[in-house]
């Protein structure tokens, strides 16, 4: 009997609308209000994925706050943070962004 490969569940980024599987992209989950990176993809609540490179994490900065992504629109400060977040080296799995590409 052999082994047949599962699809692997697909994911829309936010910002550029590219398909790709989950385990490319980045998750953001929306926490209490907050938006946060979830590269475990672990963290509880509604959830939206970006690409990981550096033009999505811009036009997220640009055009996120005006976009329904978690179902409600959130406040310009809950994308700030999140920007501030995504541009520093703290988050390790985009590694795109932390190189400037």
């Amino acid at each position: 009997m052999t082994r047949v490969d599962k699809k692997k569940p697909l994911r829309t980024c936010i910002a550029c609308g590219l398909k790709a599987p989950q385990d490319e992209l980045l998750r953001l989950a929306l926490v209490k209000g907050e938006v946060r990176p979830d590269p475990a993809r672990r963290l509880n609540g509604r959830g939206a994925y970006i690409c990981k490179k550096k033009e999505c994490v811009e036009h997220l900065a640009r055009y996120g706050k005006k976009k329904r992504v978690f179902r409600s629109r959130l406040d310009e400060n809950a994308w700030v943070g999140l920007i501030e977040i995504l541009t520093s080296k703290a988050v390790s799995v985009p590694s795109d962004i932390s190189r400037g590409a």
